[in-house]
């Protein structure tokens, strides 16, 4: 009931700040503006053209009367006809009021005069085969009916498609603004019950809303995928503990109430101890990869991996003297890479407790450079690893298993792991090679540091 209330209320925030409703409001102004622009735009040019069109008219009108005089009349199709003597009298017509009639003669022009707020346009041309003139008036009109009517039209259309465009418009944005809603509702859906499994339904098209689903079902599924490793994780976690401490509470029990000697009393603590350690080292290793897998970048400096790695190799000579295991190393000099000294400690320490884990007798390290790479091979002649558990060893707590280490103490499983983010911290990479009764080689590749 409360998830459907705050749905709803989602919907009713959406629909009082709706995009859509905002578009269509911003683009409606928009076209009002632009139409009142066409408006004013046309009853302008309708001005002009009527101007024009009124003189040239008036024009031809006069000539055609001058070249047929006998068919004269004082008045045709709106225009008022006088003729005048050659010295300027009047000798007969007629004019519209206010005209004056004693203006001076245009001279085939054209022009236009003003007369108590009304305008006029006058033409005089002299009168074929006499000496007399003859002068054509007409009132002037800023509008012809033709632009008139023009112009009424447009201002009864204008409104009418205004409102057609808005509406349509409006509608249209409204269907294409339908998978955004979609995809709203169902982010809001996958947040409110916390099930990141639900996807957003994708179509064939390849528009922008289609990428947008894609985009978010990719990072849903990046989050998904977060979330179960992190419940994973957990899991192994409560598990792995599980059994040191049942171990720690049957023996400090078993030493409080039936331990009746020293030797008992000190063989349930030793138990203790070294459960006790394991779950240390267990705790230490996972705060260091969750330190690690925090994504924060390193601060890398230049170093010797060369010397790095040959220290390694003497810190181990006297454990594997003692474990008859033998060793041969082949290191070049001087390969400097940008690294965290403690981390590439950890990874060559990781790496080569792994190969004396499982090795026979002999271990082999290799460090080359290749181009602008560095490659670091550290292999033993054990019973190797299996195609299935190639992939398994760098999961959380994954261990192999027991009768192929001729150590019998095992590990809490986070070494690899550890060593394959410090590997991608680094902008390297790291393989394995190996198969049953092969023995193993672990190849990492380090970018060399650039002269």
């Amino acid at each position: 009931m409360l998830f459907t209330n705050n749905l709803k209320q989602n919907q009713r925030q959406k629909k009082g700040s709706s995009i859509v409703k905002q578009v269509t409001l911003w683009y409606s102004i928009f076209i009002f503006l632009l139409l009142l622009g066409i408006f004013a735009f046309a009853f302008f040019v309708s001005g002009s053209l009527a101007d024009s069109t009124g003189k040239q008219r008036l024009e031809n009108a006069a000539l055609e009367m001058s070249q047929d005089i006998e068919d004269y009349e004082a008045f045709d199709d709106g225009a008022y006809y006088a003729i005048y003597a050659k010295d300027g009298r009047l000798l007969r017509g007629t004019f519209p009021r206010n005209f004056d009639a004693n203006l001076p003669f245009s001279k085939d022009k054209v022009r236009t005069t003003k007369a108590k707020g009304d305008s006029f346009y006058y033409y005089d041309v002299k009168i074929e085969h006499s000496s007399r003139w003859l002068r054509a008036v007409r009132a002037r009109t800023h509008i012809s009916e033709e632009y008139r009517f023009f112009l009424i039209s447009l201002g009864i259309i204008a409104p009418l498609l205004l409102v057609f465009i808005v509406w349509g418009g409006y509608l249209i944005l409204k269907r294409a603004f339908v998978p955004v809603i979609h995809i709203s509702e169902t982010a809001q859906l996958i947040t409110q019950s916390q099930d990141f499994s639900q996807r957003i339904s994708v179509t064939n098209r390849s528009d922008e809303l289609t990428q947008l689903a894609v985009t978010i079902n990719k990072m849903l599924e990046t989050i998904d995928t977060s979330f179960e490793r992190e419940k994973q994780f957990n899991h192994d976690v409560s598990h792995e503990l599980r059994t040191p401490l049942t171990v720690i509470l049957s023996e400090s029990e078993y030493g409080q109430t039936y331990a009746s000697t020293l030797a008992d009393a000190k063989e349930s603590n030793a138990i203790i101890h070294r459960q006790a350690q394991h779950m240390k080292a267990m705790v230490e290793q996972i705060l260091e990869l969750s330190r690690l897998e925090s994504h924060k970048e390193l601060s890398l400096v230049s170093l010797n991996l060369s010397d790095l790695t040959k220290q390694k190799l003497q810190d181990y000579q006297r454990l594997l003297t003692e474990k008859d295991i033998q060793l041969s190393s082949d290191v070049d000099d001087n390969l400097h890479v940008l690294g965290n000294e403690l981390l590439l400690s950890r990874l060559l320490d990781n790496i080569f407790s792994n190969a004396m884990k499982f090795t026979k007798d002999q271990i082999e390290v290799r460090l080359k450079a290749q181009g602008r790479e560095c490659q670091l091979i550290i292999a033993d002649n054990g019973l190797g690893i299996s195609k299935a558990e190639k992939e398994k060893i760098w999961q959380k707590f994954y261990q192999v298993d027991a009768a192929r280490s001729k150590s019998q103490q095992q590990g809490v499983g986070l070494g690899l792991s550890l060593v394959q983010e410090i590997v991608r911290q680094h902008h390297g990479r790291i393989e394995v090679v190996s198969s049953e009764n092969q023995g193993a080689q672990f190849i990492v590749v380090l970018p060399l540091k650039a002269d």
